[in-house]
């Protein structure tokens, strides 16, 4: 290799690689500070939620490497009988990433980094789908930094890892592109793998890539005049491999999932009424804005859970999307109609089946697209969050953002136009701190991890979240457990379980069903140091 070669290489590396990352993590520092602070001592979610991932994360690593079992699949929660895991938000892609990381770094650490992780990798992989489409490498950086740093991504944040990881749905939109656009054997390989560490990290992502797959399918059609394109002859063995590898990989847990749902339904979906994007979501910060009192007359007259409802855009992209559409004959980039379809489309689905105003539907005998589509498409219904789609809506304005970007701004004209503009962005995106979740241990936790054997717990002591984190310390098994998604066969046992609790039927949940060890909170408060009053063996 030539000097002149390496020279480019490393010119490459920083532009492409180094350079972006460093600024991607530096600028998660800044908006989160001072959560770098608490990275080994607290944990940087928050404890509902957040406790059921670091349970995930454990639970993958003690399937894996030390039980050798699926990890699709447990007894250490609903003990003794078990729970699928199929319908629970398990993110299994971060899960065998922590299998390395925690060799070297505690599970908190493991957590945390892996947040940060996803914050970083986000930003760089939509700053390389920009950078594709706009040619605009500072407009690039932007739209990664949109991305990355968007008020859906940080609400997220406060507890679920699984939507914080959406580092992949840019690669994957990238994969894709290129494959309608040039056909190849190794990329339509790579387009499938993409996708299943998609559903890796979340069910909702991966059906929005299939979503805008599908999108993309049909403008390519629309532009090529040719409604089959991808059966000719340049595309169809391209098209074959990319079909199969998808349903070798992401089709395995998509069947599974489904028959699972068809044989034993599971419970606890969202109302999808109620998880919908309000007619002014995206015009008005929400409730995890860092000047949120500002807006408060707005979010807070939204339902329950109004911080699903924080996926305020922008007003700085909002502009650059009017900027685009006004000026897009000239920004002359290739398929720049494409993202706003992306955009409209996600949108309109995402208000879900009635359109709702400052909380309160709006016309309820009027159906918006996402009923219709929720009738057909039955995987819609264990999930029932259209809100969630915002992720789409950001990710396709920022591409939209970097074509605008480099035209408005080629060649340092319109400086006071720059400077405020990013002022305002900066200002917009700016996020309340991330929590610190307080990850102390109680005595009782400490004492059941040093009684040997493996036989059941109920644990009546810690909240149903709280519990999960516990048992990674004293890896006994639980009665009970917080899944996403409960099987319906399961609820049934648990109903029976409690009964047996309820009247005290103690010798039955130790024959019957293995549960050796109650765990009450009577005297605790008073003092916690007599461990022995709250283990109580039911086999005595």
């Amino acid at each position: 290799m030539t000097e002149n070669n390496r020279m480019g290489v490393v010119r490459y590396s920083c532009e492409r690689v180094i350079f972006p990352v460093v600024f991607y993590f530096v600028f998660f520092c800044i908006l989160t500070f001072p959560s770098v602070w608490y990275f080994s001592t607290h944990l940087s979610s928050g404890a509902y939620d957040g406790f059921q991932n670091v349970w995930n994360l454990w639970w993958v690593n003690k399937a894996v490497t030390q039980l050798h079992c699926s990890p699709w699949y447990t007894t250490y929660l609903h003990w003794p009988y078990g729970v699928s895991l199929f319908g629970q938000t398990l993110n299994p892609f971060n899960g065998f990433l922590a299998i390395v990381l925690l060799k070297f770094m505690t599970l908190i650490q493991t957590h945390n980094l892996i947040m940060i992780l996803s914050f970083v990798t986000g930003g760089w992989t939509a700053f390389l789908l920009a950078l594709y489409i706009s040619r605009a490498y500072w407009g690039s950086l932007l739209a990664g930094f949109l991305f990355t740093f968007s008020s859906f991504h940080f609400v997220h944040a406060l507890g679920h890892l699984q939507l914080v990881s959406l580092e992949w749905i840019p690669v994957f939109i990238l994969c894709s592109y290129i494959l309608l656009r040039k056909p190849s054997l190794i990329l339509a390989a790579l387009t499938a793998l993409t996708l299943f560490l998609v559903i890796l990290c979340d069910y909702y992502y991966f059906f929005y890539c299939v979503l805008s797959f599908l999108l993309m399918l049909v403008w390519f059609a629309w532009r090529r005049r040719d409604g089959i394109f991808f059966l000719r002859n340049e595309y169809a063995l391209s098209m074959a491999v990319f079909l199969i590898g998808v349903c070798l990989t992401s089709g395995v847990i998509v069947m599974s999932l489904a028959h699972l749902n068809r044989i034993d339904p599971f419970l606890g979906a969202h109302a999808s009424n109620i998880y919908s994007i309000d007619a002014f979501d995206l015009f008005i910060p929400g409730i995890h804005w860092k000047f949120a009192s500002m807006t408060k007359m707005y979010w807070s007259r939204l339902p329950e859970y109004a911080a699903e409802h924080s996926i305020y855009l922008g007003y700085a992209v909002f502009f650059m999307l009017a900027y685009g559409l006004v000026k897009r004959r000239r920004l002359k980039t290739e398929g720049l109609g494409l993202w706003y379809v992306i955009f409209f489309t996600f949108f309109i689905l995402g208000l879900g089946p009635t359109l709702n105003v400052c909380g309160k539907p709006l016309l309820k005998d009027m159906k918006l697209p996402y009923a219709f589509l929720e009738q057909t498409v039955g995987f819609l219904k264990l999930s029932g969050c259209p809100v969630r789609m915002a992720v789409m809506l950001d990710l396709s304005a920022a591409v939209i953002f970097a074509c605008g970007f480099g035209a408005l701004f080629a060649k340092g004209r319109r400086k006071g136009l720059l400077c405020v503009l990013l002022l305002v962005l900066l200002i917009e995106h700016m996020p309340k701190p991330l929590p610190a979740t307080d990850i102390s241990v109680p005595a009782y936790v400490e004492e059941l991890k040093k009684i040997p054997g493996k036989e059941g717990i109920i644990d009546l002591v810690a909240s149903p979240s709280r519990a999960l984190y516990y048992q990674t310390i004293h890896e006994k098994p639980m009665a009970f457990g917080y899944v996403s998604r409960t099987p319906v066969s399961v609820f049934m046992k648990d109903r029976a379980v409690q009964q047996a609790i309820k009247e005290k039927r103690f010798q039955d949940l130790y024959r019957t069903y293995h549960l050796r060890y109650l765990l009450v909170d009577q005297g605790m408060e008073a003092d916690p140091t007599k461990k022995k009053m709250f283990i109580q063996d039911l086999s005595k």
